[in-house]
């Protein structure tokens, strides 16, 4: 992410983890957030192009994966501060000043 720019971000909790994920289009390669109607949300490794395919296919609109922008060992939210965020939705706006992230809902 550049220096000064604002993308909004949604936290979701996998297996009671929090994980912040944006809405840039996954690659293969990446580890995603798959919901499916906005819940049972899981992680999956998209290993190839047949994964890719079966995620992100226009036909299955109630499959939705997310990049993960930030993973559990790096999120520093207190429960409060989660519970807070989980309550507009998980939606919230982090801009990267140069050294730190800081995040508003």
């Amino acid at each position: 992410m550049e220096q000064n720019t604002k993308q909004k971000v949604k936290l979701i909790m996998v297996e009671e983890k929090p994980y912040i994920v944006n809405s840039e289009v996954p690659q293969i390669g990446d580890e995603v957030v798959v919901t499916v109607g906005g819940q049972y949300p899981s992680l999956v490794k998209i290993e190839n192009q047949i994964v890719y395919d079966l995620i992100l296919n226009k036909n299955h609109t109630l499959t939705q994966a997310f990049k993960i922008f930030m993973r559990p060992e790096y999120i520093k939210f207190t429960p409060e501060q989660i519970e807070k965020i989980l309550e507009n939705n998980g939606l919230m706006d982090v801009e990267y000043d140069g050294t730190k992230y800081n995040y508003t809902l």
